[in-house]
């Protein structure tokens, strides 16, 4: 959560980045640790197979030794292990377990004591050497044992070989993922990253006349339309808004000149003041459905985030996946297929070969398993940035036009547009929702209210700083109206704010405007509703209620009466 909590004001180019990089790297890292463990632990096989096959060449030539007492031709047999520089020492045990002969590499700092005889074949390794005992067999029968004991410089310098390539493969391919990386992010994190600016643009210069580029036509160019369409309708309504103002002004001063007609005059004046004041309602309502639009770029941005990390995720698992290491496999079980089943009983790499199927078997599983999850994952947010774009879409072609839907379709809508922002700043949503009652409405108008609310008991919640952040919603019908009440746990609201919170312009955060509120009391009064607020002063909450005329559905006894 630290590193996710690191990131969020990162530009999303250099999060694409950083994160397709991390990923490769430590892709790399794992599997680059599981081949140095598979290499010691083939080398290790190796390693006693060989000293066995020795063991078995002394024990060989040391049994007529042994049959007929001859220590000194029992130690010219061992002196033959001078040629490999690993072994330590090496002894031969009579049948009772004393040592009959032994052998020492010379340059040793101390005497080689050969360790008790056992009566069994077997290999033992400890932190620095391997140790193994090899049966003599005469005529059928065990008359001696043969002891060789190895160091593990050998292993030790392949290891660190491998460390070594280990690490220069990883800082080569993750130069080139960021390079690739870098090269590839620009065709998600451009559309955002110009759609931001125009967004800064409009907000801070109030300039709506400015436009994004369309680059496609996926998802992101559906949302540019969206959002290009809903800055025409502002920019509509502005400069209908200065061209009403700017007439009102001249026959105003006109109109002031005849002392004769004031009193119809004053009508007029009043009458152009009430349609400016409706147009000025008109513009506001647009400027809150660019907040929604806001919202709706936020929530697929940071789905794309989540697509392009299951992305990354998939393609290198696909890169480095152990499904090489069958066609090994299958060569070497070619290359003995005359007498398989004396390979796999008899040499030392067909004993490991089912093992080592086995482990193959069990990394291709889990590998699969990976990316069967990450395909889910890219498939549930591919949905999710349709049903974002879908629900925008449907809601910007109904405004004006009344139909019937449920009230609890429109909360629910409310709170998938502002479920990334609740999400990410910890904010639990309750739902309480007694029935499902129906409305008549302009629903675009009911959804612009409700994205307020809930985004509002967000940002109260989060300015609390309190650890069990809650925004509940609550349905309630009576025989003739819809109750919606959008309850937070946040600041409160203080109580000489309580009778100025619904003022135009209002407003007690630093980077609010003021009529978001103001926008939606009035646009509930259209509705033939109400939206008042109730608090219990600060650090205490709030609760603001919508409430709406039911659409009452006639049974059809009613009907035919």
């Amino acid at each position: 959560m630290s590193a996710l909590h690191l990131l969020r004001d990162v530009p999303i180019r250099r999060k694409l980045t950083l994160i397709t990089v991390l990923a490769c790297g430590l892709a790399l890292l794992i599997a680059g640790l599981a081949l140095v463990a598979y290499e010691r632990m083939v080398f290790r096989s190796s390693m006693v197979s060989e000293l066995s096959t020795t063991a078995a060449m002394i024990a060989d030539n040391s049994s007529a030794a042994l049959t007929f007492s001859d220590p000194a031709s029992a130690r010219q047999t061992l002196r033959s292990l001078s040629a490999n520089p690993h072994v330590v020492g090496a002894a031969i045990y009579d049948l009772k377990g004393a040592v009959f002969a032994k052998y020492q590499r010379s340059g040793l700092p101390g005497p080689f004591t050969p360790p008790a005889a056992q009566r069994r074949n077997l290999e033992v390794f400890t932190s620095d050497h391997l140790k193994l005992f090899y049966g003599i067999v005469l005529d059928g029968e065990r008359v001696g044992t043969v002891y060789i004991e190895s160091d593990l410089a050998e292993m030790r310098a392949r290891v660190q070989r491998y460390f070594v390539i280990m690490g220069l493969v990883m800082a080569l391919a993750s130069l080139a993922a960021l390079v690739l990386a870098t090269a590839l992010q620009t065709s998600i994190s451009g559309p955002l990253s110009h759609l931001a600016e125009v967004m800064r643009g409009v907000t801070a210069e109030k300039n709506y006349a400015l436009r994004a580029v369309k680059r496609g036509d996926d998802e992101l160019g559906a949302l540019m339309d969206g959002f290009n369409a809903m800055l025409s309708q502002i920019q509509a309504q502005d400069s209908a808004l200065q061209e009403a103002h700017a007439k009102l002004e001249k026959r105003v001063e006109a109109r002031t000149a005849e002392l004769s007609n004031e009193v119809l005059e004053r009508r007029h004046a009043q009458a152009e003041l009430e349609r400016t004041h409706r147009q000025l309602m008109d513009a506001s309502r647009q400027a809150g459905m660019a907040e929604i639009a806001t919202n709706v770029l936020h929530n697929v941005g940071n789905v794309l985030n989540s697509v392009n990390v299951s992305a990354i995720l998939v393609a290198d698992l696909a890169q480095k996946s152990k499904a090489a290491g069958l066609g090994r496999v299958v060569a070497l079980m070619r290359a003995n297929e005359h007498d398989l089943g004396a390979f796999v009983s008899t040499d030392p790499r067909g004993r490991h070969l089912i093992g080592h199927l086995d482990n193959l078997a069990q990394h291709l599983s889990g590998e699969q398993a990976e990316i069967v999850k990450e395909i889910d994952s890219l498939r549930t947010n591919i949905a999710h940035i349709k049903d974002i774009v879908t629900m925008q879409q449907s809601y910007a072609k109904v405004a004006g036009v009344s139909e019937i839907v449920g009230a609890v379709e429109l909360v629910e809508d409310s709170l998938r547009m502002s479920a990334d922002a609740l999400a990410r700043h910890q904010v639990a949503v309750v739902r309480d929702y007694g029935g499902a009652p129906l409305l008549n409405c302009d629903k675009h108008k009911v959804l612009q209210i409700l994205v307020n609310l809930v985004r509002n008991a967000k940002n109260a919640c989060e300015e609390s700083r309190s650890p069990d952040r809650c925004v509940k919603l609550h349905v309630s019908s009576t025989t003739d109206r819809v109750k919606i009440a959008v309850i937070d746990n946040g600041t409160g609201i203080a109580q000489e704010n309580m009778t100025r919170i619904f003022n135009h312009g209002f407003t007690t955060r630093a980077t609010g405007h003021g009529f978001g509120l103001h926008s939606g009391a009035l646009a509930a009064r259209e509705l033939g509703g109400s939206l008042v607020a109730a608090s219990d002063g600060l650090g205490h909450g709030a609760t603001f209620t919508l409430e709406l005329p039911l659409h009452v559905v006639d049974s059809p006894e009613v009907a035919r009466g």
